[in-house]
């Protein structure tokens, strides 16, 4: 009975292992369909770099718009003078990039024109732009623009007497024109202005 018994306890046990091993074994496969995307999880990764690349170059900016351009009109501040720093800004807005990526800012004030390098791209551009006093809208009476009137707001502008302004010069076509004044009669102050619109009803 004891020899019975003691058979008995061998082949549970050894069906018991059996099953042990069985069940680890079991295991692997999973283990290993789990790890089958990891390797192929490295073809979106190229794709993705390509991806950034492309990003990349689709970014590089557009030198066109400021090579041998008039990237824009720069109303003198109460200094009569224009920052370089909005000139910078303007070109890096332009550019779509930071003004710090623009290095070798040279500005001429007398022919308003100027070059700025850009170091990533090994690239220098030239540029114009315009120093205009923006006058704003003026009603027309008799169909033009009184002169005594922009005068006047050029004047205000300036912080002087309207007295002190002369070779005064407007051109109603394009809405432009050029004054001095008595304190530099050797400089034309360039401005611009527009016309307001008449409502019908």
């Amino acid at each position: 009975m004891k020899k019975l018994l003691t058979m008995l306890g061998s082949i549970a046990l050894i069906a018991t292992t059996s099953a042990a091993v069985v069940a680890c074994g079991g295991k692997n496969p999973s283990q290993s369909s789990e790890k089958q995307p990891s390797e192929n999880s490295n073809t979106p990764t190229d794709e993705s770099k390509k991806d950034d690349e492309k990003g990349k170059d689709e970014t590089k900016p557009d030198f066109s718009k400021v090579e041998k351009q008039v990237i824009g009109n720069f109303p003198p501040n109460d200094k009569k003078t224009v920052p370089q720093s909005d000139i910078k800004k303007k070109l890096a807005d332009i550019l779509k990039v930071q003004p710090s990526e623009l290095t070798d800012l040279d500005v001429n004030y007398e022919t308003n024109s100027g070059k700025v390098t850009l170091p990533k791209f090994n690239k220098t551009l030239e540029f114009k732009f315009t120093t205009m006093y923006e006058l704003g809208e003026f009603e027309l009476k008799n169909g033009a623009v009184p002169q005594l009137e922009i005068k006047k707001k050029i004047a205000d502008i300036l912080k002087v007497q309207p007295s002190e302004l002369t070779d005064l010069n407007v051109n109603y076509e394009t809405n432009t024109g050029t004054v001095k004044t008595k304190k530099d009669s050797s400089k034309f102050i360039e401005f611009k202005f527009s016309i307001k619109k008449m409502n019908n009803n």
